[in-house]
């Protein structure tokens, strides 16, 4: 019973971890061709130049 709850729940959550890595690779924060960030990154109060 132990080793059907095991693989009823890796059978779940292993998918379900690939899943997650292809949409992160969908929504692409970085630029392919340069590698910047697409998004605008503002700076922190705290640090100012």
């Amino acid at each position: 019973m132990a080793s059907e709850v095991v693989s009823i729940v890796f059978g779940g959550l292993v998918p379900g971890f690939l899943f997650g890595l292809l949409a992160f690779r969908v929504k692409s924060r970085w630029c392919p061709r340069c590698g910047e960030s697409t998004e605008a990154i503002e700076p922190s109060p705290g640090r100012e130049r």
